[in-house]
């Protein structure tokens, strides 16, 4: 019976000093009370953490969404510009080869064109002298008929005795004529070469086996005749030097053009595989350091994603186990709830005067030893222990 209302008051200590004030309080109905409150507590705990878990796993997902977008993104990037490089790197070797073709073509094209000048300058002597030659041999002629043409007014009958059938009586009877005219010897010597050379030509055009003299004699019929003869065909040589030169110049002329704008579209054509070159390699330098900077993204988002999935597992782990460690605290306190109804049959209907527990106990409360003593706190203290329940302990220790 002491026991018993040692227990009693210790219920009302638990519930604390202004339970003990009331006449009519129920000590262990308020220690049920307080297993309810705490069961309360620990089950609003729960609903706390599940609300932040669930903001957490939200963060998670977002989290992992994003580095994942990241990721093919920066993938897609990286696949983007390692092609731009390998076409841009092809850019560069193409201007690179069309630049040497194009060197090449200019070093030829000058070539070309310094050749064509030193042809053409050796073209331009040679015609110069060739012209000078025929002005000077005509120049000749013309005086030595006009010669002939004095001394024959004052002797035609000496002219017409010279034999034009053989080019060096020819030659011969000129002489006489030319020497007596005081007519220059270096003007002499160009006759008789113009004379030499039409007998030549006339041997070489002649039929085979025709006899010299007569095959001369077709050609000229007299003195006046062989120098007119002479003189026209020196024209004729230089109308037809002369064409010639003008359709050499022509020809050069055409060549020197078509040279030196080739050589101006080739230089052209260069200057714009040089640029291009040089606009690949800067963009290729620029698409290289994109590549850098994205290599470096992918590997950071790629390690965020881990770091995630990894933390937010962690998480989740620690969440599943609060999760079972609370629904277990749960079920300790209604257990303890439990054993304090059975324990306490009709106990809990029954009101208490604090002035007739302590007339019937006998007791006085010396100390907080003394509550600790009680059953109910010793009962609620083994379930804590058994159960490893903070929530208990901290009921018993109240």
């Amino acid at each position: 019976m002491k026991a018993s209302s040692a227990a009693v008051f210790a219920l009302l200590m638990l519930v604390g000093p202004q339970a003990a004030r009331s006449e009519q309080a129920n000590p262990l109905g308020k220690v049920i009370d307080l297993i309810d409150e705490l069961a309360a507590k620990v089950t609003k705990d729960g609903e706390v953490e599940a609300k932040a878990y669930a903001e957490y796993i939200e963060w998670c997902d977002d989290a992992a969404h994003n580095a994942q977008f990241a990721i093919e993104d920066a993938t897609k990037q990286k696949s983007q510009l390692e092609a731009k490089i390998g076409e841009l790197t092809s850019d560069i070797s193409v201007a690179d080869s069309k630049v040497g073709e194009l060197a090449g073509a200019i070093a030829t094209g000058e070539t070309d064109l310094t050749n064509a000048v030193l042809i053409r300058e050796k073209e331009a002597a040679d015609f110069a002298a060739g012209e000078k030659e025929l002005m000077d041999a005509i120049d000749t002629l013309v005086r030595a008929v006009g010669v002939l043409e004095k001394e024959m007014a004052k002797n035609p009958a000496a002219l017409a005795q010279v034999d034009t059938t053989n080019a060096d009586k020819t030659i011969e009877a000129l002489s006489v004529v030319l020497d007596a005219a005081a007519f220059a010897s270096s003007d002499k010597r160009k006759l008789q070469s113009l004379l030499q050379a039409q007998q030549a030509s006339a041997d070489d055009d002649a039929a085979p086996g025709a006899p010299a003299a007569a095959t001369y004699k077709t050609h000229t019929n007299g003195i006046f005749d062989v120098l007119e003869d002479l003189k026209e065909k020196a024209e004729g040589q230089l109308s037809d030097l002369r064409r010639a030169e003008s359709s050499t110049k022509h020809n050069y002329e055409l060549l020197r053009t078509s040279l030196e704008a080739q050589k101006d579209a080739d230089t052209k054509d260069m200057k714009e595989q040089q640029a291009a070159k040089a606009e690949a390699e800067e963009d290729k330098a620029t698409a290289e350091g994109d590549l850098q900077i994205t290599a470096t993204t992918l590997k950071v988002s790629s390690s965020d994603l881990a770091t995630a999935s990894s933390t937010c597992m962690t998480v989740a782990a620690d969440h599943e186990a609060t999760i079972a460690a609370r629904a277990e605290e749960l079920k300790t306190i209604a257990e303890a709830k439990k054993i304090l109804v059975d324990t306490s049959a009709g106990a809990v209907s029954q009101t208490y005067s604090l002035l007739q527990v302590s007339a019937s106990s006998g007791m006085r409360l010396l100390s907080r030893a003394d509550l600790a003593k009680s059953e109910v706190v010793v009962v609620v203290r083994d379930l804590a222990r058994k159960h490893h329940s903070t929530a208990l302990a901290q009921l018993a220790s109240r």
